[in-house]
């Protein structure tokens, strides 16, 4: 059965609502209102186009972490060895630089055919996963990190949601601490025992990824939402988690705990402590953590670096370091690279030898395209300082943190200054959540129209001032409570100009529903 594209998933990561599986008869889901809003927005930009009038000549989106859509290009090396090794011919090109020509050579060296055209299955399973672990040993402080627990991917999207069509476990193994027989070998559906009575229960964090609880429902499992602590920086509350865990308890069996650090769509990053009380909450509760950890590149306080869990655990000892089973994923798309090359990995930590090996042979069948691969060997391994793009390359890697701590100062700054907004402390990712105070005469008409308050201000947001944000209710979030998603990678003029407009739409809105 295929899986349905992402943007037709359910409206939230913490809504508790999963979609069903998909089958063949199944009718094409119903946009979220996150679609409609894009829809929209282009709609609009087409009557802009017709020459009708509207209060404002264009229209901004200012909703997405899609880096390159906003304009940031990847690193020029990066591109440059791509395209001598897409098109060989390159290398007799003077446009190119000679070490980016020596690079791509050597990537050519190791391909079948020298092409990466050719299946070159061995670079996937052999050469990238050695050189994904030399780079994780390198991130985290010399923890030994073991190639064939390393499984590339074309993106957290493949690694996480997968075909109802795959493989089963073998009956017997250690699967996520459980022996009761065979389950799925995706990754979340991997405690998955579709014989049993009692259906898995996969943790997901509110607000969240919309991805995660999306999966867990395609994947038959049931989205068990816990609330982060919006008073506490989004921090993740784990006496909250064990009174989401005991409320499950009554409908499913929890084994997969999902954490997002640094966090999307909120901007926070664990502490140590913080990540500590997690890893001692998964083994006292017997729960697979699964670590969402692919806006690490985006981590840009420098008073709350990144740390992995896998790092996390290890330096916690024994005898938690060889006890709790995690999965943590990487992607391209998140960091230095762009969503539309598809490259990532995952690692299993733990993880029992037989599921290892399902896994390997599943990458055999579902991996990765070479392109992206070959895009993700760069930045596991970047220029040295001894090579002539070096200077260069880590100039942009210290370009992007900083214009993402640049524009989370100016939104703190500028929501601080207006009435009715909420914002939490940003530390990394590249989105904001801040919380929208909305009238009560607003509440009555959003319901009146069958729409979530927040909707309904995105929606006038968008009609008033061409502005498209994304409602908080597409990520998750606490009853009564109303947020909104803004994007930190619009250039700093652009999203001046979309603060005071969104400020002085709230303004007016206010007054309006009063």
């Amino acid at each position: 059965v295929p899986v349905p594209a992402m943007a037709a998933f359910g409206t939230s990561g913490g809504t508790g609502r999963p979609p069903a599986p998909a089958s063949p008869s199944s009718r094409p889901p119903a946009p979220t209102p996150l679609q409609l809003l894009i829809r929209r927005a282009a709609a609009i930009e087409e009557e802009l186009a017709q020459g009708q009038h509207k209060p404002f000549s264009e229209v901004t989106r200012c909703y997405s972490e899609d880096a390159v859509a906003a304009g940031h290009q990847p690193p020029a090396f990066l591109r440059q060895v791509a395209a001598v090794c897409a098109y060989p011919e390159l290398m007799g090109s003077d446009e190119v630089p000679d070490d980016a020509k020596r690079r791509a050579g050597e990537i050519l060296g190791r391909l079948y055919g020298g092409s990466v055209g050719a299946y070159n299955l061995e670079y996937v399973t052999d050469t990238m996963t050695e050189k994904v672990a030399r780079y994780l040993e390198r991130r985290d402080g010399g923890v030994p990190c073991v190639p064939a627990h390393v499984i590339p991917c074309s993106g957290t999207a493949a690694a996480v949601v997968v075909s109802a069509a795959t493989p089963r476990w073998p009956r017997g193994t250690r699967c996520g601490h459980d022996r009761r027989g065979s389950c799925p070998q995706d990754v979340l559906t991997l405690l998955v025992d579709e014989s049993s009575a009692v259906p898995t229960g996969v943790l997901v964090p509110v607000p969240g990824p919309p991805l995660l609880g999306a999966a867990a429902g395609l994947a038959g499992a049931v989205a068990v939402p816990y609330p982060l602590a919006e008073e506490r920086g989004w921090d993740v509350d784990v006496p909250a988690v064990r009174r989401a865990l005991r409320r499950a308890r009554a409908m499913c069996r929890p084994k997969v705990l999902c954490v997002v650090n640094p966090g999307d769509p909120t901007g926070h990053v664990l502490s140590r402590r913080s990540m500590e009380d997690v890893i001692r909450l998964a083994a006292e509760e017997n729960l697979l953590l699964l670590a969402d950890e692919v806006q690490q590149e985006r981590a840009f306080d420098p008073e709350r670096p990144f740390l992995s869990f896998k790092r996390v655990l290890w330096e916690m000892g024994a005898p938690l370091a060889s006890a709790v089973q995690l999965i943590s994923f990487y992607s391209l798309s998140k960091g230095l690279g762009g969503g539309g090359y598809r490259a990532g990995f995952f690692e299993l930590v733990n993880i029992e030898r037989s599921i290892l090996k399902v896994f390997y042979t599943w990458g055999l069948s579902v991996y990765p395209p070479i392109l992206g691969q070959v895009m993700l060997e760069v930045v596991m391994e970047p220029p040295q300082p001894h090579e002539p793009s070096y200077p260069t390359f880590e100039e942009h890697r210290r370009d992007l943190t900083r214009s993402l701590a640049v524009a989370a100062r100016l939104l703190g700054e500028r929501l601080a200054q207006a009435p009715g907004f909420c914002l939490q402390p940003l530390q990394g990712g590249a989105r904001a959540f801040p919380r929208v105070q909305l009238p009560p005469r607003a509440l009555s008409q959003a319901r009146a129209l069958g729409l979530e308050p927040d909707v309904f201000f995105c929606q006038k947001l968008l009609e008033v001032t061409g502005i498209a944000l994304a409602p908080g209710s597409e990520f998750g979030q606490l009853e009564g409570t109303h947020h909104v998603a803004v994007s930190l990678l619009l250039p700093l003029p652009a999203l001046e100009r979309v603060l005071l407009a969104l400020t002085q739409f709230h303004a007016a809105f206010l007054r309006e529903f009063s």
